[in-house]
């Protein structure tokens, strides 16, 4: 290597070794008062996107508070609904049962009235048998819809409540069931017919007599 070569070399090598050796410049240093007005601005950012997400969540919750009301409401009617439609669909089944039962009775007041008579013919007896049988399978299906048959006993104080006195015929005592023309009948508690019975009354000289006895019981205890 010629002299001139490693001189070049040699001026080469310095230089790198210079830029080696030089050290970074440091930066400009930023004042406090920039600092501050810049994480100012930035605090202020944050700030105004937090009242805006609030602001959000506040407009979301009156939304769903909205929709919440309005499903209640919804849900309200249709229950409302709902249980007009069954109020309605059991009055009207009670109805067309009611209104079936009263077409029915004349028919069982024609087989009670029948079956009063005992036939002595074997032949007719028979016949009545299968009619009995007919009857008390009818009065059970009435009975599974929950109609109460109404049958005063003989010697039962007169109830007018559940009885209709057709007539009166003279007895020991007053107001007592002396026959029945006809039974009552009632359909969940609420009369439809009432029973047909024949109730005795006093006659007017017992009822002399009874008043006279009181008058002297009352005396002799004076």
């Amino acid at each position: 290597m010629s002299e001139e070569e490693k001189k070049k070399d040699e001026a080469v090598k310095e230089k790198d070794n210079e830029k080696k050796e030089e050290k970074p410049q440091p930066k400009p240093e930023e004042k406090p008062e920039e600092t501050i007005a810049q994480l100012k601005k930035e605090n202020e950012a944050l700030k105004e996107k937090f009242q805006n997400a609030e602001k959000n969540f506040e407009n979301a919750d009156k939304e769903v508070e909205k929709y919440k009301n309005k499903y209640l409401e919804a849900y309200a009617d249709m229950q409302n609904v709902r249980r007009m439609v069954e109020k309605e669909a059991n009055d009207f089944k009670e109805h067309a049962i009611e209104n079936f039962v009263k077409e029915l009775i004349p028919s069982l007041d024609a087989f009670d009235m029948a079956l009063k008579k005992k036939p002595e013919d074997e032949a007719v007896k028979k016949y009545i048998e299968g009619f009995e049988m007919i009857h008390r399978k009818l009065l059970n299906s009435l009975r599974q819809c929950q109609v109460e048959i109404v049958e005063p006993q003989i010697g039962e104080e007169y109830n007018p409540q559940h009885m209709n006195a057709f007539s009166t015929i003279p007895g020991k005592e007053d107001n007592k069931v002396v026959d029945v023309f006809v039974k009552g009948y009632k359909l969940k508690g609420h009369l439809l017919r009432p029973a047909g019975v024949i109730i005795s009354a006093k006659q007017e000289e017992e009822k002399k007599d009874e008043d006279v006895k009181k008058d002297e019981k009352k005396e002799e205890n004076k």
